[in-house]
């Protein structure tokens, strides 16, 4: 359709110049008139309409596939984070209340495995 649309600007400059002979105008014109029909014909065939929507449906369900997959994979990659850390609390009590400056610290546990 883009270029479609560039033959019609450059076949309505020949028309329009003053420096075009009649023979260049008549046959710009013409050209034009057979790239508006072969617009129409495009836009309006039920066929060449239906198949560009189930081009873009099913580039859409890809994509949405896709996403979805992606999504997943980061909150895998998440949960193995998470699951990877323990917490070790560390309270200490100087201050005037019994909570007073308390922080949580998150660390890496290692844990290994022992064959007997």
């Amino acid at each position: 359709m883009n270029g479609l649309n560039q033959i019609l600007k450059i076949g309505w400059s020949i028309v329009n110049s003053d420096s075009s002979t009649a023979d260049h105008r008549l046959r710009a014109l013409g050209l034009i008139n057979d790239l508006y029909k072969y617009q129409m014909e495009l836009t309006t065939n039920g066929v060449i309409v239906t198949d560009a929507i189930r081009y873009v449906q099913s580039k859409m369900d890809h994509l949405n596939t896709a996403e979805k997959k992606l999504l997943q994979n980061i909150k895998e990659d998440k949960d193995k984070e998470h699951d990877s850390y323990g917490v070790c609390a560390c309270l200490k009590g100087k201050g005037k209340g019994r909570w007073s400056n308390t922080f949580i610290t998150i660390m890496p546990l290692q844990f290994e495995s022992y064959v007997l």
